[in-house]
């Protein structure tokens, strides 16, 4: 099993990094992540040299401007005009009627609901000091980082049957959340973002997204070259 655990272990570091990219002004230690030298190649391994074009591009180019890369994760993802997109899951998928008329792109809608269900459910508690919306991309992500923690204990203590149990967690997850609107989300920051940092998270997460769910349904993990 412990080969198992560590591959679960693996799969929470590719998450925690993901969904550090989505919530947090980048700084030191995420681009550490990506300029490691073996990083950008085990991910080409895995993905195939076009998920990695823009990170290798950006690691290639970057000389420190931090302040820049604060600038498009506030144009992105905090600042509602030009640039923008928004980070949640309601606004992709949700539609209300507002009088007569049906209105999508709001905020606040079932899948917001649902996913607060979710994490309920999965006993995924969020800290108190998380002050933005539960359907936020950065903490669904969060979510699959602590599910993959609670398959790695599992499998090192608990038994394959509470394995099991966190892994159809995570299928759930995947199926009937992240992969119905982050794809769209994905293609929103790829047409927007001014440089190769955000396009190249986005086409990570993606291109990672579906992986995962390929690999569930097998109950295969992705491999070591995912890991952080």
């Amino acid at each position: 099993m412990t080969e198992q655990a560590d591959g679960a272990r693996a799969r929470a570091g590719v998450y925690r990094f993901l969904s550090a990219a989505f919530l947090e002004t980048p700084g030191k230690a995420l681009v550490a992540t990506l300029s490691r030298s073996d990083f950008i190649g085990e991910l080409e391994e895995v993905f195939g040299a076009a998920a990695v074009t823009d990170l290798r591009r950006f690691v290639a180019g970057f000389q420190g401007d931090y302040e820049s890369l604060d600038q498009q994760f506030q144009d992105l993802f905090m600042v509602p005009l030009g640039r923008y997109v928004t980070p949640y899951e309601a606004v992709y998928r949700d539609q209300r009627m507002v009088g007569d008329t049906v209105v999508g792109g709001l905020l606040m809608g079932p899948s917001t609901l649902a996913i607060k269900q979710f994490y309920r459910e999965a006993g995924a508690a969020v800290s108190e000091d998380f002050k933005d919306l539960p359907d936020h991309v950065g903490l669904e992500l969060a979510c699959m980082t602590f599910l993959c923690e609670e398959e790695a204990r599992a499998l090192e203590g608990q038994g394959a049957g509470d394995a099991r149990r966190v892994q159809d967690l995570q299928k759930r997850l995947l199926h009937e959340h992240l992969l119905q609107w982050v794809p769209a989300l994905c293609g929103q920051i790829r047409a927007k973002a001014p440089g190769p940092f955000y396009r190249g998270i986005a086409g990570l997460t993606e291109a990672y997204l579906r992986r995962e769910a390929e690999a569930l349904a097998s109950q295969i993990s992705p491999g070591k070259a995912e890991g952080l």
